[in-house]
């Protein structure tokens, strides 16, 4: 039997589904404004004048981007730094090795002592290979390949250039002149990155920061120098004469020694770029924080007066389905099916 419904009822039941839809939409429209702490209607809210709002969102993807950049330099110099603290590290304990020798050494103790600063020197050469991301820290512009060849290759070379050498002080002479001559050894054989440092990196609003720290730099080479020095006891350089072997194990020490203090230049440099990104940081993030407050202020929303207007819409549409199911006899659960 089909049950008659009056005009009347037709007439409430669509008064009821009107009110119902315009509170869930306030409902949602609250929700929204409450989560995201910007007006829903933006054009209301501006008036249809959008140039302000536009000109400050540009601005902030501009200040987003600066935020990426900067996070990329920091990450580079952070790399770098970390590197450095290896490398003076790796200098000292070496320098330990070698004052620890005594005066009067046998050939397995030099070597000995040998095997271990080349461990030093290969983590030296590992942590100046490192790369940030895809590019190559130290290898200036050229930063897809490495900035140092192997230790092997080094130690090759050197081993070689001293072999006829009866003294220490001809071997130390041959490895200075290895090291330290533009063109020489070092530059054509061990450091295999470029000679153009690395493009300044650009840290918004006009400021840019220099790396010129490159596997080439003189104070680095100190350090290498000081390890190179060392592993050479373990080989077959000055074989046999323990008195030179132990003169060249104090000039490495000392050479080490030396090493430790001219790292901190580098360091000190490395340091300038980190000021340089922090600082940046700092300018980007303040910005970015003046930026958001300026736009809060053209179509923010007080999260306080959201949270009341929604509790409202909240407690009229609950009012609405008790009345509309003491009216038709329904439940909420069966309204909202």
């Amino acid at each position: 039997m089909t049950t008659f419904r009056s005009l009347g009822d037709l007439s409430s039941t669509f008064l009821f589904s009107r009110q119902t839809n315009a509170l869930k939409t306030d409902v949602q429209r609250h929700s929204t404004e409450l989560a995201t702490g910007k007006t829903t209607d933006i054009s209301q809210t501006l008036r249809g004048d959008y140039r302000a709002v536009a000109s400050i969102e540009r601005r902030m993807g501009l200040a987003q981007a600066e935020k990426l950049a900067i996070a990329e330099a920091k990450g580079f110099a952070t790399a770098a730094q970390a590197a450095m603290d290896v490398v003076k590290e790796r200098s000292d304990a070496a320098m330990g090795v070698l004052l620890a020798i005594p005066h009067a050494p046998t050939d397995p103790t030099l070597e000995r002592a040998g095997r271990s600063v080349r461990e030093s020197f290969e983590t030296v050469v590992t942590v100046l290979n490192q790369k940030n991301g895809d590019r190559a820290i130290f290898a200036g512009d050229a930063t897809d390949g490495a900035a140092l060849a192997s230790v092997d290759t080094i130690m090759a070379d050197l081993e070689a250039l001293v072999a006829t050498e009866t003294t220490a002080a001809g071997v130390i002479a041959a490895v200075d002149a290895w090291f330290d001559t533009p063109g020489g050894g070092f530059e054509t054989v061990a450091y295999t990155g470029s000679d153009t440092s690395l493009a300044p990196f650009r840290l918004g609003d006009g400021d840019t920061t220099s790396f010129p720290v490159t596997a080439a730099n003189e104070d680095l080479r100190a350090a290498m120098k000081g390890l190179a020095m060392g592993t050479l006891l373990d080989g077959p350089t000055l074989a046999g004469d323990t008195t030179e072997r132990l003169a060249l194990s104090r000039a490495a020490s000392q050479q080490a020694i030396n090493a430790s203090s001219l790292v901190v230049n580098v360091q000190a440099t490395v340091g300038e770029a980190e000021a340089a990104i922090e600082a940046a940081d700092v300018r980007a993030s303040a910005e970015a924080t003046s930026l958001e407050i300026a736009r809060s202020a053209l179509i923010g929303v007080d999260s306080f007066e959201a949270a009341t207007k929604l509790e409202a819409a909240q407690t009229q549409l609950e009012t609405l389905f008790a009345l509309t199911a003491r009216v038709s006899r329904l439940s909420l659960v069966d309204f909202l099916r």
